[in-house]
């Protein structure tokens, strides 16, 4: 079912939903739904479920989100809006 490799830590934006348009880190994901944080209004303890088929997906990826979320260590929300904070500034450099 899945056409595409998600990864942990991948950044994804919403195509749908009330939420169109906002950017995303993702948490885990499963055969039907994508869960999604970005630290602020969807913290670790309450991902967002998503439909696989109402997200964007980039190419980039926030290694040390990914790496802790591999290993177990723990993630923190002010980690997550570091890592995304970062990445939106390279997607908008490009």
């Amino acid at each position: 079912m899945l056409t595409r490799e998600i990864k942990k830590g991948q950044l994804v934006k919403s195509r749908a939903g009330r939420d169109k348009d906002t950017f995303y880190l993702v948490f885990d994901w499963d055969h039907e739904f994508v869960y999604v944080v970005n630290g602020d209004s969807r913290r670790i303890q309450n991902p967002k479920k998503k439909n696989i088929k109402h997200l964007w997906y980039t190419d980039k990826v926030a290694e040390n989100i990914k790496e802790k979320l591999e290993t177990g260590s723990k993630v923190t929300n002010a980690d997550i809006r570091k890592a995304l904070g970062n990445l939106l500034v390279e997607v908008d450099s490009e």
